[in-house]
Parts: C-alpha cells; structure tokens; sequence
C-alpha cells in the first residue's frame, strides 16, 4: 500500500488502492472459482451415486432431539432455493424462538413456504412468530384440514419427518426420518402442494397508496388473514397480543370500512378487494 523513496531522510508514498489490492483480489478470485468447480463435480458425483442407491440408502432414521434439531438447522442454512413444510404440535425438536437458521437463509434470499396447522395457530400464540417470520419473508399459509404429518422439505431434495406416535404425540426419545430424492420424497411433494393450494395465506403487506378508497393497516390485515384461515376470536387475540374485546372492536371496525354488516360479508369484501 507504499512504496520507498530513495530520499533522504526516507519517505513513504501510497500506492493506488487498485493497483495495491488488484493482485490480492485476483488470487482470492481464483481460489473462489477453484472452490466453486470442486463444489460442483462433489455434487456431481452425489447425484450419480444417488441414482445407484438401494431402497435403504434413501431413508435415514435420526434418534435423539440433537441429532433432529442438527439436521433441521442443516437443511435449512444448506438450502439454496426453497423450503417447504408443515408445522403442526407437538414441537419436537426446534421450537419457533430457536429457529435462527430460517432468518438466516430468507435473508440469503430462500424462500420459505410454511402450512401451519389450524390447532397450533390457536394454541402456540405469540410463541409460534408468525409475525415475525412474516415480516423477514416467510409465505404461510393455514391449512383449512388437520395436517397429515410435520416435514421440512429442502430443495426438493431432502425432507425430514419426525415420528409420532398413535395419537399425533411424540412418544419417548425424538426419532425422525430423513427421506432422499425418489418417489416417496415425489409423493411427499405432491401432498404439500396440493394442500398449499387449497390453505388460506397469512398476511402482513401494508397498505396500497395507490389503490382508491380506504385499505386496513398492516396489522388488520394480518388480523383479516387469522379470521379467514377460521381461528377463534379468542385465538387471534392471543396472536396478536391484544384481548378478545379489541378484536371484536377492530372487526367491527374493519366492518364498517368495507361498507358491509356481517363478518361472512366481510370476508367476502376482503378476498375480493384483496386485503387478504
């Protein structure tokens, strides 16, 4: 970054910042793309070897809440395009406040497609961040059907399924499944985008300043998407950190703002004027 003179007493000069750190940037350069090839002739040789697995190499049974947890944090910061998944009770390795991956890999740019099942909306509460995974980029959406299983799917390649027992409850030490590329993962894929269609979306988009008439708040709205996805006054209360009192009052208000007298007519108002 300086160069010597030959004067006397000796004296420094400062070298370009272009030309001091050209040669630095150059060799970093290389390495990256030296490292890039390598990553992509390792997952060459994945996907090869995976056409040759048998049967037993496309399912892997985790035991232990570390090694779920583990695996789930992997899937997740790992992921490069998408995550997909159903959330429904009970938590079994990775509660909602520990899942610091999923902010991580939106603000990488994944995206992340979550189905919430109707039960845990109402009863993990604020517990659940739905706002705040909302507000850092998650697409949810409430099934309008109890879901058949929980799954994280990561990139269409890899998904993990904890196993619970008879009655929907985790029974003993977690175990969980992690399934690879092939029919079964096909399948489990399927199954998500089919109920994907058909759930009700969560919402936290702001207002439109450039549509005509009155619009809700960021927050109505988020409030308008629990009603429509079927939850319980009492319910979203509880997602929204208010009382059932305010709810009902915000409802009533919101009412009013669509110009209609029933709460099934607002729904209605609110589909069609695309406030959900």
């Amino acid at each position: 970054m300086a160069v010597r003179t030959g004067d006397a007493p000796c004296r420094y000069h400062a070298v370009a910042p272009d030309v001091a750190f050209a040669p630095l940037l150059r060799r970093r350069q290389e390495r990256l793309l030296d490292d890039r090839a390598a990553v992509a002739r390792l997952a060459e040789a994945y996907r090869a070897a995976s056409a040759l697995r048998g049967s037993g190499d496309l399912l892997e049974v985790l035991r232990g809440a570390d090694a779920v947890a583990q695996r789930v944090d992997w899937l997740q910061r790992g992921a490069r395009q998408e995550v997909a998944g159903f959330v429904k009770q009970p938590t079994v390795a990775v509660p909602a406040e520990e899942n610091a991956a999923e902010f991580a890999s939106l603000k990488a740019g994944v995206r992340f497609r979550v189905l919430y099942d109707r039960d845990v909306v109402e009863t993990d509460g604020p517990g659940l961040m739905l706002r705040e995974f909302l507000a850092a980029g998650e697409e949810a959406r409430v099934s309008p059907t109890p879901l058949p299983l929980k799954m994280i799917v990561a990139d269409r390649e890899h998904a993990l399924l904890p196993l619970l027992g008879e009655d929907g409850r985790a029974t003993g030490e977690p175990v969980a499944v992690v399934v690879r590329a092939g029919a079964l993962l096909d399948a489990l894929l399927a199954l998500f985008e089919r109920i994907w269609a058909t759930a009700v979306p969560l919402s936290l988009d702001g207002p439109d300043p450039a549509a005509d008439g009155g619009r809700p708040s960021a927050e109505d709205r988020f409030l308008l998407s629990l009603v429509v996805s079927g939850l319980t006054d009492q319910a979203v209360a509880t997602q929204l950190g208010s009382s059932v009192r305010t709810v009902q009052r915000r409802l009533r208000d919101l009412i009013a703002l669509a110009g209609v007298e029933t709460r099934l007519q607002l729904v209605w108002q609110a589909a069609k004027r695309g406030w959900v």
